[in-house]
């Protein structure tokens, strides 16, 4: 078995969890900050909150697809170098967004008070505080699924350029590297 087919497929499983992660607690901020705006009657969403989801399941299903194509067939496109160093640069770049954005935007709702000053210094629904409660974890998982997806691109690259053989390596796969 090779080892980079299975760091591979190791990090693909542990960003589809970290990304489960941050789609539950983007939800759970989004269902709070609608209790909220119900009382005054109006509707909305936090920015991050939107961003987060929607990475969050585009991250879940392509890595889940990657994965399954990767089990059902011996070449396919998508498990190529070339492919995969494109896509995860992508996905990278998306992810590094969410936990920029989680923090600016929670900065931006919260500052100058902490999560712990805000809830004492004011009288403040529970959803409310459980929203600023929220934004460090969110954000601090989706930087643990940049670090994933850069940490495996970066070895993508570094295999392509340092490959030897017959085959070119830009269209060859993890899996099949060693065949």
């Amino acid at each position: 078995m090779n080892i980079l087919w299975l760091y591979r497929v190791f990090t693909l499983v542990l960003v589809c969890i970290a990304s489960l992660v941050v789609i539950a607690l983007c939800a759970h901020t989004s269902s709070n900050l609608d209790k909220i705006l119900s009382l005054v009657g109006l509707t909305g969403s936090f920015p991050y909150t939107t961003l987060g989801i929607t990475v969050g399941a585009v991250s879940i299903l392509s890595n889940a697809l990657l994965i399954f194509l990767d089990f059902i067939f011996d070449t396919i496109f998508t498990s190529m170098l070339v492919f995969e160093i494109s896509w995860f640069s992508i996905l990278w770049i998306l992810w590094i967004s969410v936990g920029a954005t989680t923090l600016s935007e929670g900065n931006r709702i919260f500052s100058p008070y902490s999560c712990d000053d805000f809830g004492r210094a004011f009288d403040v629904p529970k959803s409310l505080n459980n929203i600023c409660e929220d934004i460090h974890p969110i954000a601090i998982v989706a930087f643990v699924n940049f670090a994933l997806l850069f940490l495996y691109t970066a070895v993508l690259l570094f295999v392509a350029f340092t490959s030897s053989g017959s085959t070119p390596a830009w269209t060859t796969s993890i899996k099949n590297r060693d065949k």
